[in-house]
């Protein structure tokens, strides 16, 4: 297939369902997000409400399930000032791309996230995914209160083998096993707008979440390979 965008092909493959559930962080604070299905957004009276006084710094994240059953999920923050409606325009237009009737595939889901942008923001065509800037690997929901691991950066165009990868992953015992939630690989852009994708990559066995090395290392070649990063 053509891509629209600079994504691993292997993954708009297995993207091939709209999002189950959209979700909204004031100050990155996933873990206290505000979360609802798609056909059952709230209102934007409700949004403005929610909203009141928390302008300055607010994300809304799509969370999918790939073709395997793993989650993955497409994000995208708006930093602004307190009282700024531009950020309700921003979170009403994103929210409006979540429904199944428009759903299509990935590449065509990000070209309407595209379209959705404030026309004040000056974002325009050709602005997410494009340029990476950096990699993680982190719990997800989790960043801010738990261990997050850099694993590449746009200072390097070298992309890590798997035992440079599990070598910088070992310091760390809360991503190997943890019961708080899934482990994911984090792909961060931050022009124009901070966005991001995360990918699923431990095996979940009785509420343990256990963290696939090979598998998080798979997604990282494909991606920066994606991304034009060269080993």
């Amino acid at each position: 297939m053509k891509l629209g965008y600079s994504l691993p092909e292997r993954l708009c493959d297995a993207v091939t369902r709209p999002p189950f559930r959209v979700q909204i962080a004031f100050d990155a604070n996933w873990m206290e997000a505000w979360r609802f299905a798609p056909d059952e957004l709230p209102s934007s009276d409700a949004i403005q409400k929610t909203l009141a006084g928390r302008e300055a710094d607010v994300a809304v994240e799509f969370c999918f399930k790939l073709s395997d059953g793993r989650n993955f999920f497409f994000g995208q923050r708006r930093r602004g000032l307190e009282h700024d409606r531009g950020t309700l325009e921003f979170v009403s237009r994103a929210l409006a791309c979540a429904g199944a009737d428009d759903w299509r595939d990935l590449p065509e889901f990000l070209s309407r996230l595209e379209d959705a942008m404030p026309l004040e923001d000056h974002i325009g065509k050709s602005a997410l995914c494009r340029t990476l800037d950096n990699i993680e690997i982190g719990i997800t929901d989790w960043w801010k209160r738990g261990d997050v691991v850099e694993v590449w950066n746009s200072s390097t165009n070298e992309i890590p083998t798997y035992d440079q990868l599990s070598a910088q992953l070992d310091g760390y015992p809360s991503l190997q096993t943890n019961d708080i939630k899934f482990v994911c690989l984090e792909f961060n852009f931050q022009s124009p707008l901070h966005h991001w994708f995360g990918i699923e990559i431990s095996e979940s066995n009785y509420g343990i979440h256990s963290l696939q090395a090979a598998h998080a290392h798979s997604w990282l070649v494909d991606g920066l390979s994606t991304f034009k990063v060269v080993g």
